[in-house]
Formats: structure tokens, sequence, C-alpha cells
């Protein structure tokens, strides 16, 4: 299995995090990842690759390639950080500008046949509120449908990732 792990926390992990597993793993920090423009030269002008040249072209290539997408962020001002919000928004050339209706919604079309399972750990630095759980839960199943796969979990997890490394087991 395929298992790419995307990391905008501050805290660096790395490969011996994840003993019993073979990840790819990014730790944004020490990547060099700049905002969306919002050109949409990824659907018009060079279909399906950002204009921008940073790191995240790399970081592209492992999501479509990944059986399973792991997301971790710190929670900041009740919701993720910046840091991963920018990823999502930088995700848009895996999609294309087309339409269509899924789970009787209107939804983006997908530009590949498959794409990774998706999962998200949330670090839990401070307490966590039901409320703020549930929202940022469903705003990923919500990315889920426009990606065309399946949210298996977001979890709440301490630095060491115990419960993300079960997870992956589980999976």
């Amino acid at each position: 299995m395929n298992i790419t792990i995307i990391n905008t926390s501050n805290k660096l992990y790395s490969k011996n995090d994840f003993p019993n597993h073979d990840v790819t793993l990014f730790n944004t920090t020490e990547l060099k990842i700049k905002s969306c423009n919002g050109c949409f030269d990824c659907w018009v002008k060079t279909p399906g690759k950002c204009v921008i040249k940073d790191d995240m072209e790399e970081l592209l290539i492992a999501i479509i390639n990944s059986d399973l997408t792991v997301y971790i962020s710190d929670i900041k001002v009740g919701y993720v950080s910046s840091g991963l919000k920018m990823i999502h928004d930088r995700t848009l050339p895996l999609i294309l500008p087309y339409m269509d209706i899924v789970k009787d919604e209107v939804h983006h079309t997908k530009r590949y046949e498959k794409y990774p399972k998706l999962g998200l750990v949330l670090i839990e630095n401070e307490k966590i509120s039901d409320e703020v759980f549930d929202i940022i839960e469903n705003s990923y199943v919500r990315l889920s449908y426009n990606m065309r796969t399946e949210l298996l979990f977001v979890i709440k997890d301490d630095n060491m990732l115990g419960g993300l490394n079960n997870e992956i087991s589980n999976y």
C-alpha cells in the first residue's frame, strides 16, 4: 500500500515515526510552497499542471499516486492550519473545471481514474471541542466528495502519532 503523509504541523516527523509502514512523508515547513494565485491556468493553459514552480509539484504526484493520503495539522482558531488550507487550494490541478452530479450535489469532474482515500490527524495542542471536531470532519467529508474518494478517518492525536499508526494498521 502506497501511503503519503503530509504534515503541516510545526513538529517534524521522520519515517521512523511510522515503524511498521512504508510511507512517503512531507514536512511542509521544510518545503517551499507558495499560495495559489487563483489564475486557473492549471485548468486552461497547462491542464493538470500548476504554473507555480515550487515543491507542490512533488506533493501532487505523491497524492495522486498514493492509496492513502493522510494530512496532519495543528488546530488554529478552531480549524486546520493555514498551511493545510493552502495545500488543499493547490490541489486544484487534480480535478477538472467541469461539473458532475455526485450524491445529489454539484462537484468537479475527476481528472484521474483513481484518487487516494483520505485521513486527517488533528494534533491536539489544546482541547478540541466536539463542535469544532464535527465542523472539521464535515468539511473533509465534502473534500472527499470533490476528490471522488472516501474519508477513512479523522482523529485527534498527540505529537507521538500512536493513533495514526493504529489507523494505518487497520487500513
